[in-house]
């Protein structure tokens, strides 16, 4: 097991009636840092203190909200909520940590609804957990049980709060997020495991601690857990939490079931798991099915997910942008098996293994030509030849995303595909996964593409 620590003691979860009249501080002025924002403010704090190494604009600060460049100003805050991005173990972090009281917005949201008596469950996982997050709550609300989905898919838990009521809340939880949360008690679903964010946690095995956390509280038979997950979940949490899809599924209902929509066996272990933990939620799956089977079958991928954006010349074009491992990119390769594909695939070194993925891009080297950029790109280039050995591969190194579309362009049939699957992050080239597929689709409407929707 990893020696690290867990994230500083002194970061807790509190009520968001304990803000009040209180110096609050709020580390990182994204989405989540504006959240935290607005929620000290509503509940009365005496002063609030934003600290960015990003300039931050007084303009856009709400009355009576001062800004800092200095981490260290925090240090004179009663509480302070640190953003997901920051890692609780840098030394800044652990100083500030020993110097007041450090906290989250998803700990506090979720310690808020906890006390307000709100069903919960929290999704997590390597890949998987957004479209299985989102799927589960489309099947409860088809199912009769108005559900609202918050997290780390773009909404942060802090600005639903007062619109929840009394529906169920379902949110996608990242490792970031459940590192810092550590005694939530309500119902959880994992989709997968495998390394990831290895320069925020620090070790594979930090990152697996962390990113079970979450679930750490939780009760018997109460966190759903897909089959590929299952092993590694089972040494970081006691095995009476975890749950099988197969123990609470109704007899027949997996099969039925049809994600016309989701292609892969990945996402249908996502299918299962999801309806697994919504029966955990105390949902009848047997009396709503024809509901349940239905809410599958209209569920569409979630936009950056196997998303066809894209037909020139009889090619079609993928984006799966928030593909950021070796294992999600195999995921993509496998859901598109029978297909001649191009792979475009490269980005944010964060010291992965991708010897796996050569090897598996060498063994179906008939049917899967490889495009490479930048920075990954170079590794996993030198991992293909070592792999094949002196076989003959279709590899093509690029030096930016442009060039790799023409190369893939140029060296792709009619009826063949071409998948941008990373496998690592976009932050070397650009500022997120979204803008990167922006790019993407830029350089193929300047090519004469025709915008394409289904596979």
């Amino acid at each position: 097991m990893d020696p690290r620590p867990a994230p500083p003691p002194r970061e807790r979860s509190l009520r968001l009636a304990e803000l009040a009249g209180r110096r609050v501080g709020v580390w990182g002025h994204g989405r989540e840092g504006r959240a935290a924002v607005a929620a000290a403010r509503a509940a009365g704090a005496a002063s609030v203190l934003v600290a960015d190494s990003r300039p931050v604009d007084p303009a856009s600060l709400p009355e009576g909200v001062t800004a800092t460049a200095d981490v260290a100003d925090l240090a004179g805050c009663d509480v302070v909520f640190r953003s997901p991005g920051i890692s609780p173990y840098r030394e800044d972090a652990r100083a500030l940590a020993d110097r007041t009281l450090v906290t989250t917005g998803t700990g506090v949201a979720l310690a808020e609804v906890a006390a307000r008596g709100i069903p919960v469950l929290c999704v997590t996982g390597t890949k998987g957990k957004s479209t299985t997050s989102a799927l589960a709550a489309a099947v409860l609300t088809a199912a009769g049980r108005p559900a609202v989905h918050a997290g780390n898919i773009g909404t942060p838990l802090l600005d639903v709060l007062d619109g929840v009521g009394d529906r169920t809340l379902v949110v996608e939880v990242s490792s970031y997020q459940a590192a810092a949360v550590p005694d939530f008690a309500g119902r959880g679903a994992l989709t997968s495991l495998a390394p990831e964010h290895l320069d925020w946690h620090g070790s594979v095995e930090t990152y697996y601690r962390d990113k079970l956390r979450v679930f750490s509280s939780c009760p018997e038979r109460s966190v759903v857990v897909s089959a590929q997950a299952r092993p590694l979940a089972a040494g970081y949490l006691d095995a009476a939490q975890l749950v099988d899809p197969a123990d609470v599924l109704p007899p027949g209902l997996a099969a039925a079931v049809q994600p016309v929509h989701l292609p892969g066996a990945h996402n249908r272990s996502n299918v299962e798991v999801a309806l697994a933990a919504c029966a955990l939620l105390g949902l009848d799956l047997a009396a709503t099915a024809d509901a349940v089977t239905g809410a599958v079958a209209a569920f569409r991928a979630l936009p950056h997910r196997l998303a066809p954006v894209a037909t020139l010349g009889g090619v079609t074009f993928v984006d799966d942008t928030l593909s950021t491992t070796p294992v999600s990119v195999l995921a993509a390769l496998d859901a598109l098996a029978g297909r001649p594909v191009t792979l475009i695939a490269g980005g944010q070194d964060r010291g992965l293994d991708y010897t796996g993925l050569a090897a598996t891009l060498v063994a179906r080297r008939e049917e899967v030509a490889l495009v490479t950029v930048p920075d990954t790109g170079a590794r996993l280039a030198d991992d293909v030849r070592r792999a094949a050995d002196g076989a003959a591969v279709r590899l093509t190194e690029t030096a930016s995303l442009a060039e790799a579309v023409a190369a893939a362009i140029a060296g792709t049939a009619p009826g063949g595909v071409v998948l941008l699957s990373p496998g690592a992050p976009s932050y070397n080239r650009f500022r997120d996964f979204e803008e990167l597929a922006a790019t993407y689709e830029q350089i193929l409407v300047d090519a004469g593409a025709d915008r394409a929707h289904g596979v």
